[in-house]
């Protein structure tokens, strides 16, 4: 019987500086690659052992890189496109997060699910995550494909984990970092962290505390406004983690996560880097008005949460019984200028030169799941989750008009997988359930000005009929089922057939008046599900100095939910309604070597060909031909990485060089419903290196350059991401970026 291990690993990086590729391993002292231990399946694993495409990337080589977010983590990780301009989103979140090509494409919830440990961070129906700061986290754990079975709705074709360390009941620790950079053509950047573990009872009652800040200079002018490195950011965090051994099979924890972020403008500019906010031309399209006055308005955005979990485990002979309460308060705040086009959005509801965009969330879930425990023949997992989320949007401008409209969700799901092990631990065959359920109500709270069904102004902020109020109920059946081969303790082989399911999205209220003013049925989107074929495999070989993992798989993605517009006689009606479909295959391959104890190289290839089966065709405008791809869904993506350690004397000082460099191919950022024009992002290669010297205690020093190359990574957007199609044609070279080439010196010390 292959044993289930019951003690964690630390997850360590093959390049100090630059964590890449696959599971992010180290060579020990014998020069072989460590194990890792995962509990991507509700119970601790081998890495090695789990029949799922994961990629883990290590706390300790998160606390050596230069990351400021865990998103700049995850555009390391093969198969995944998560935007390190943030520019959908415009202030300081991943607007979305793509896994071998499937995104959100700015239309509803996120096809990935984000959990910050026991956290489900979500909106109700919207994909937006928090970036994370990433230091004193035990690991992250990525998981490719459909996760249903044992996570949430969103988790349609695959999960981020966002794992942080537990408290030490023995030992007092200490450990802080900090760092200072310096961008081309921009101002400069200070951080630091720190963390601290303190055993308050000993082996009983321990807490961990961490503390960051950063000072992230901006580079992009807006010369009409007088300001220079406009875009600016300043974060703060603290997390608080408390654990309590009650019994000997009884524990508690609780954790507190408070982060705050303020940007000075959104990284959006021309090729120059120069944000140039120029007056609306006369007649640019038929329904926009002329502001000839107009020079420019600040774009200031804020994302502030509150994330709060209780974790209860309590482990018996037989089984293993856990629950995790928690609750999260968000809330962002985002200026959008709109003239930097030379169009303006046509439709009666929206500030013709700038939206102040203001909104929050409030998510409160209770998972329980419950294990067994042995080395018997039959493994099995049961669950239920309860979810309520709700959020609150105000969108207009500091005068009318302004929409201010509620979504809730209420959802209750079961789930459950059982396994058979056959042949000494030799074969497996796993079969798994989730029942879903989601209540969603869309209720509008004022409007200061309104249309009617006839699309006419309706000064006194109600329309025909009052304010309106939608519900409906979404569910859904998803199962996995699992065949794992073990031919060895250090090989595993697996095909697996899963499905994914997102809930259905309603339309805006302003829309769905417009949209009756045209003859339309502004119904809901319908829910999308998408299915999963896959074979694949991982190993350890070369007496432990060669790890690799690799997955053929074929997506099956119905009724994707889309963003269309369409023409009418009282402006544009964008509308959320559901394509046809998605499919093609794809490849996962990542692989990691030490040839020698000082050397580790790396390497990892995604590619898929997910590609609309038939045309979207919107108003007589094909928006996305067959054999295209869907917006933020890059068909390819790759990673290198080297390190190579020299040891410096006799006195136990050693250096470490190391570099990494990661694609990124071109993806559509969106579609004109005008004529069908796309806007393309460019492809895109970020190169790092660093060199550390490090103490035989206490502390290291790594001088470092980030984007070596100078990339610009060019993501043309004409609004902000969601408002895409609302624009006939973009500003030629305006979008959004990432940091150039910067240069930084950062300090570690641990106690």
């Amino acid at each position: 019987m292959r044993p289930l291990v019951s003690t964690a690993v630390t997850c360590l990086s093959i390049a100090a500086f630059a964590p890449s590729v696959n599971a992010q391993v180290s060579s020990n002292s014998e020069g072989t690659l460590e194990e890792i231990v995962v509990t991507a399946q509700k119970r601790e694993e081998r890495l090695q052992d789990v029949p799922i495409s994961i990629t883990v990337l290590g706390g300790e080589a998160l606390d050596r890189s230069a990351d400021h977010g865990v998103s700049e983590a995850l555009t390391r990780v093969p198969s995944v496109f998560a935007p390190v301009t943030n520019g959908g989103a415009r202030n300081g979140g991943i607007p979305t997060i793509a896994i071998r090509g499937v995104s959100a494409a700015g239309v509803g919830s996120g096809t990935t699910a984000y959990y910050m440990d026991g956290t489900p961070f979500g909106r109700a129906q919207a994909s937006f995550a928090p970036d994370a700061n990433p230091y004193d986290l035990d690991r992250v754990e990525v998981l490719r494909g459909p996760q249903g079975t044992l996570y949430g709705a969103s988790a349609l074709n695959g999960v981020v984990r966002i794992l942080t360390k537990n408290p030490n009941f023995q030992d007092f620790e200490f450990k802080a970092r900090s760092s200072l950079a310096s961008t081309d053509h921009g101002s400069e950047s200070y951080t630091g962290d720190a963390a601290f573990n303190i055993p308050l009872i000993q082996d009983r009652f321990a807490a961990r505390v961490v503390l960051g800040y950063q000072e992230l200079g901006g580079w992009i002018d807006k010369p009409l406004l007088g300001q220079e490195d406009a875009n600016d950011t300043e974060k703060s965090n603290m997390r608080v983690k408390l654990a309590a051994k009650l019994t000997d099979n009884f524990t508690m924890g609780f954790t507190g996560w408070f982060s705050r972020t303020d940007i000075g403008a959104p990284s959006f500019s021309d090729d120059g880097g120069y944000n140039v906010s120029s007056k609306p031309i006369q007649g640019s399209f038929p329904f926009a008005p002329a502001h000839p006055e107009y020079v420019g308005y600040d774009e200031p955005g804020n994302v502030d949460f509150d994330s709060y979990t209780l974790d209860l485990n309590y482990d018996a002979s037989v089984v293993a019984i856990k629950s995790t309460t928690s609750y999260f308060d968000y809330t962002s705040n985002s200026i959008f200028d709109r003239t930097y086009t030379n169009i303006q959005p046509p439709t009666v509801f929206y500030d013709p030169i700038r939206t102040i965009v203001r909104s929050s969330s409030t998510v409160f879930s209770e998972e329980l799941v419950l294990n067994s425990v042995g080395d018997g023949p039959w493994r099995w997992t049961v669950g239920s989750m309860y979810r309520r989320g709700k959020d609150n949007n105000n969108q207009g401008s500091d005068t009318p008009p302004n929409d201010i409209y509620f979504i809730e969700s209420k959802s209750i799901a079961g789930f459950g997988e059982l396994t058979r092990v056959f042949a000494d631990g030799q074969f497996e065959l796993t079969a798994g359930l989730r029942y879903f359920r989601d209540k969603v109500l869309n209720e509008e709270s004022s409007r200061s000005t309104a249309v009617d069904v006839n699309g006419a102004p309706v000064p006194s902020g109600i329309p025909l009929g009052g304010l309106q109020s939608f519900e409906k109920t979404f569910t859904k059946t998803t199962p996995r089922v699992v065949a794992t081969w073990h031919p060895n303790n250090d090989a595993t082989l697996y095909a697996s057939y899963s499905k994914g399911f997102r809930s259905g999205l309603f339309q805006g209220f302003q829309v769905a008046d417009l949209a009756r003013g045209a003859g339309l049925d502004p119904k809901p989107a319908n829910p999308d599900t998408l299915t999963n074929y896959e074979i694949g495999g991982k190993a350890t070989t070369l007496g432990g100095r060669l790890n690799f993992d690799a997955a053929v798989y074929y997506i099956d993605w119905q009724d994707p939910q889309i963003e269309t517009a369409l023409v009418s006689s009282v402006g544009l009606v964008p509308l959320f309604q559901n394509g046809d479909s998605l499919s093609g295959v794809g490849v996962d391959f990542a692989v990691m070597y030490a040839p020698v104890e000082s050397l580790m190289l790396g390497l990892n290839v995604g590619w898929n060909d997910l590609t609309y089966d038939t045309d979207v065709i919107s108003g007589g405008v094909v928006l996305y031909p067959k054999g295209g791809r869907r917006a933020d869904s890059p068909k390819t993506t790759a990673g290198a990485s080297i390190a190579y350690t020299i040891k410096l004397g006799g006195g136990g000082y050693s250096s470490r060089l190391s570099a990494s460099a990661n694609y990124t191919d071109e993806q559509i950022t969106g579609v004109s419903p005008i004529n069908g024009a796309q806007f393309v992002a460019d492809a895109m290669t970020l190169v790092r290196a660093g060199f550390t010297i490090e103490a035989p205690k206490h502390w290291s020093a790594t001088l470092y350059v980030d984007n070596a190359t100078d990339e610009l990574g060019h993501q043309p957007e004409p609004f902000a991401q969601t408002l895409v199609s609302f624009a006939p044609a973009p500003a030629p070279d305006y979008g959004a970026v990432i940091r150039p080439r910067t240069y930084g010196l950062q300090f570690e010390y641990k106690y």
